[in-house]
């Protein structure tokens, strides 16, 4: 047992003299977040009025649910603007985005 002691009295002692402290091991980063649909999800039709949030960002307004969806194709949204409309697409659940693969005018 005093052998045991001795040596990390040893080890603490050339740690004060050297007058550095031991450093810790670098952890990688972490990965990227990815926000991208799972392979596999379900397409959906959601049904709603393209509205402008801010002038900037179009969004899909669906009043039946009281909820707001972003959509990633902005360009065709834009083409939409104001009019009730039906978006095909999978729903990033995590975002609320709809990963649009068609928007066409509601009957």
């Amino acid at each position: 047992m005093n052998s045991v002691f001795l040596a990390i009295s040893l080890v603490f002692v050339g740690v004060l003299a050297s007058g550095t402290a031991p450093t810790k091991p670098q952890l990688a980063p972490a990965p990227p977040v990815t926000t991208t649909t799972p392979l596999g999800a379900e397409t959906q039709q959601f049904e709603g009025v393209i509205v402008s949030k801010n002038g900037e960002l179009y969004v899909l307004r669906d009043d039946a649910n009281s909820t707001w969806y972003h959509l990633d194709d902005q360009q065709s949204a834009g083409k939409h603007l104001g009019r009730r409309v039906l978006v095909t697409g999978n729903l990033d659940g995590r975002t609320d985005v709809i990963r649009v693969q068609k928007i066409e005018e509601a009957n």
